[in-house]
């Protein structure tokens, strides 16, 4: 993960130093997840090796809502794949094919030229998969007749194979751009939601707004959209692990 064009920000001492006290809040709260803590690596860039990496997605989503009150974005790239190396707290010291490919995603990310970007179609998306190309016809290869149906054929006569990893990138682009229309006051209300647990602990919690004020904004946001979204991109990356161990 790297903060989105770091160098132009004001506040970068307090910035960095809201991302340490983070980081050491996340090392805590996650040992169960991280293989190793979490390393700050080049300047406003840190590494997460995951124990569990289905959970990618939801570790990006954590680090985008504790950055969003400051106004900051992060360019995200995560990777399956081997580590070839020890396993050492210091991340920097480790090496393998998990982070080759999210150094390629997170380069494909920063890609901010769409047009010759291949991988990502919209600016509002920094976030990225890669990892080995799993097709449904490697998956179920007495279907592959029937798999071939749902290939299709571009304008440049190139043929698009399905595959987990176009689903899973473009679930998350799309996602992505909706959580980019989120408003602030939408926001807000998610953000109490989410503590509350119920429109009536909302109403009780505060004085002056309503059950329809709130299932506007929380409607509005597209929030059980997009909640559904990860729970379904989770359970993607999952069966992809889960596929990739018994290949």
């Amino acid at each position: 993960m790297d903060i989105v064009d770091s160098r132009n920000t004001s506040n970068r001492d307090y910035i960095q130093k809201e991302i340490l006290g983070y980081l050491e809040y996340m090392n805590n709260k996650n040992s169960d997840l991280l293989l190793t803590p979490i390393t700050m690596t080049l300047g406003d860039e840190w590494q997460i090796v995951l124990s569990k990496p289905y959970k990618g997605y939801e570790i990006i989503n954590t680090f985008q809502t504790f950055l969003r009150k400051d106004d900051i974005l992060v360019y995200s790239g995560f990777g399956i794949g081997t580590i070839s190396t020890g396993i050492y707290k210091d991340t920097r010291l480790m090496d393998g094919e998990c982070f080759i490919k999210a150094r390629e995603a997170l380069n494909i990310a920063k890609n901010k030229n769409r047009f010759y970007n291949k991988h990502i179609s919209s600016k509002k998306n920094n976030v990225y998969f890669n990892a080995d190309d799993l097709s449904f016809n490697q998956v179920f290869p007495n279907k592959t007749a029937y798999l071939g149906e749902v290939a299709i054929t571009t304008i440049d006569n190139q043929k698009q194979i399905l595959t987990f990893n176009k689903i899973i990138n473009s679930m998350i682009e799309n996602n992505e751009i909706l959580k980019h229309k989120v408003t602030e006051k939408q926001w807000e209300t998610i953000q109490l939601y989410d503590k509350l647990g119920s429109y009536n602990n909302m109403v009780k919690h505060g004085e002056s707004i309503s059950k329809a004020d709130i299932s506007q904004k929380i409607n509005g946001s597209n929030y059980f959209v997009i909640k559904n979204n990860n729970l379904n991109i989770e359970s993607l990356l999952r069966l992809y692990c889960k596929i990739k161990e018994g290949i």
